[in-house]
């Protein structure tokens, strides 16, 4: 995940930098690929799938986000229909290729120019859990924030509740820096957080 040599040069405080680090309002390009998914900007067309899963306690039990309606989650759509780049990060909607439709979203943000650091989130259907699916979206957000973005660091926190997401997070090879203690109030309830990160050095 280390930059290569030829692509890093020394910035003012002697730490290696990229030669060219990418606004955070000039988004990589809008389509991503893997062997099973494309990342892609959010369609009108999604609506109806979003609606399907993520009113479901099973998504947003561990987000900080209220109970999910069918009109939350249009309002959530519009937003990203709207703005692309929106509130500081590239948000991707996760299309199957096997199905032709959105299974989750994952997104990055740029964090602060000035350290190139950014975070990532990530959020799956349900009924497509324990397939990889999103273990693969993620490690291609990863490589987008290091190699496109020319970040040096990304983090991401998790409830501790949340086996499965901080889980995916040591799959892709980031690693465990602490516990965030009543890191979020979510709805009504603090709750602790494992906060991960990686380094575009780390092997």
């Amino acid at each position: 995940m280390a930059l290569p040599s030829s692509r890093l040069t020394a910035c003012r405080c002697g730490c290696p930098a990229p030669r060219v680090f990418r606004c955070p309002m000039s988004p990589p390009p809008p389509h991503f690929s893997t062997p099973r998914l494309r990342l892609r900007p959010f369609e009108p067309q999604d609506l109806s799938q979003l609606q399907r899963y993520a009113v479901r306690e099973a998504f947003w039990r561990h987000l900080p986000l209220d109970r999910q309606t069918e009109e939350s989650v249009a309002a959530f759509l519009d937003r990203r229909l709207a703005d692309r780049w929106g509130e500081g990060g590239f948000q991707c909607a996760v299309e199957l290729l096997a199905v032709g439709h959105i299974i989750g979203t994952t997104r990055i943000s740029v964090t602060s120019t000035a350290h190139r650091a950014g975070d990532i989130g990530f959020a799956l259907d349900d009924e497509h859990r324990g397939q990889g699916y999103m273990t693969e979206a993620a490690r291609h957000i990863l490589s987008v924030g290091f190699d496109d973005l020319g970040l040096h660091r990304i983090w991401a926190s998790a409830s501790v509740d949340n086996v499965d997401s901080w889980r995916l997070m040591e799959r892709i090879g980031m690693r465990r820096e602490g516990l965030l203690r009543d890191h979020k109030c979510i709805r009504g309830s603090w709750r602790d957080s494992y906060l991960y990160s990686v380094l575009e050095t780390d092997g």
